[in-house]
């Protein structure tokens, strides 16, 4: 055995962790509905500086800058890193051909491309005004190179990678130059990642002159999941109660650590989800880090997990009620049906808190009978 299979093949546990799929569920819940239902508690509960501040966070910064809702992206797509030293890992100790492996990451990856090309409008057709780039494509290339990496080297060169990945977007982002713009021009306009799209990306571009989901961005996407699987590595084979408390406190310095690196880094390289700088990347980071201790201490030592059970059943069938609450069901449509009544009668705040729980209630229904069912989608 090699020293990388070694490196990689460190008592995987089998059993999932649970925290994983409340995090992950979290993190999806704030963009399938829990937004709204959040807003209108606010105003039913009178606290109306709250929800203008709260609604403020429920925005993505306009270009530079960071709010919560900057969070979602970066936290589902370094969760994605944090499975693999449990599923690539576990594949590599049971001996599973190298060959094999490879198929699944391509397969994967691919697929979430596909998933994403169908979610912008391709079954209509129109190749030519399609827009290419996707969340979910972004996610799946993103999480696919960083795949390749993990199972190829040491959890030492995959910090090393990290680094390097992130080095090299700052420094061509800062000294490659863009026709008409020069070099270091961080405008929407001017930057190297939309300049780079628009020379090779067929269709449409998100902004016309700049997709957030860049070619070029998947340098520091790739980063983002190369993060999550090092922070996965930190909790494979982690089962005594001891080790499980220091694995929480180095989950917690190293959030602290990396928020403080993007907040400095922010200074010549301004936080950006955009662009996904390599600010951003890290930033994002280091507050991926600090949930996942706090869920992972919860449910995974503490063992108090019944809380978190409407969360898990969005993050075991995250990208299902992703497609589904955004595209291929009309979940407004079934709270109309039943609540509508009610929403009417009642009117005001209580009444659009009504529609909003509702909607939520019924999503989460949906995914209670798919989880009794055992029916999962996994790419």
């Amino acid at each position: 055995m090699s020293q990388t299979q070694e490196a990689q093949t460190i008592n995987v546990k089998s059993k999932r962790l649970v925290s994983l799929d409340a995090l992950r569920g979290f993190d999806m819940f704030w963009i399938v509905g829990g937004d709204r239902l959040l807003k209108a508690l606010l105003l039913v509960m009178g606290l109306e500086s709250a929800h203008a501040a709260v609604s403020k966070q429920f925005i993505h910064a306009p270009w530079h800058g960071f709010t919560a809702y900057d969070l979602i992206f970066p936290l589902f797509l370094f969760i994605s890193g944090v499975t693999m030293p449990f599923s690539l890992g576990k594949q590599i100790q049971t001996g599973t051909p190298r060959s094999k492996i490879y198929l699944k990451i391509f397969k994967r990856g691919l697929l979430l491309v596909l998933l994403g090309c169908i979610y912008n409008g391709m079954l209509s057709l129109d190749f030519a005004n399609l827009r290419y780039p996707s969340v979910l494509g972004f996610i799946g290339l993103s999480w696919m190179f960083a795949a390749l990496i993990f199972v190829n080297t040491t959890w030492k060169s995959q910090l090393g990678w990290t680094a390097g990945l992130l080095l090299v977007y700052w420094g061509a982002m800062t000294f490659v130059p863009v026709p008409g713009h020069g070099a270091g021009d961080l405008s929407m306009e001017g930057n190297l990642v939309g300049y780079i799209d628009r020379l090779i990306l067929p269709g449409k571009l998100y902004r016309g002159v700049f997709d957030p989901q860049g070619t070029f961005s998947l340098v520091t996407g790739t980063g983002t999941a190369l993060i999550g699987a090092l922070a996965g590595t930190m909790l494979v084979g982690k089962n005594k109660l001891s080790e499980k408390w220091l694995t929480v406190g180095l989950l917690v310095l190293a959030g602290i650590g990396c928020v403080l690196l993007g907040l400095l880094w922010n200074i010549v390289f301004p936080i950006n989800k955009e662009m996904w700088t390599s600010s951003f990347t890290v930033f994002t980071a280091g507050l991926s880090f600090l949930l996942l201790a706090v869920f992972y201490s919860i449910i995974d030592v503490i063992g108090f997990s019944r809380w978190a059970f409407p969360f898990i059943l969005i993050g075991l069938n995250a990208i299902t009620i992703y497609l589904g609450a955004h595209h291929v069901i009309n979940f407004g449509h079934t709270t109309n049906f039943f609540f509508a009544g009610l929403v009417n009668k009642v009117g005001g705040n209580w009444g659009h808190f009504i529609w909003a729980f509702g909607f939520v209630l019924i999503e989460l229904t949906f995914l209670y009978v798919l989880y009794k069912k055992k029916l999962f989608l996994k790419v």
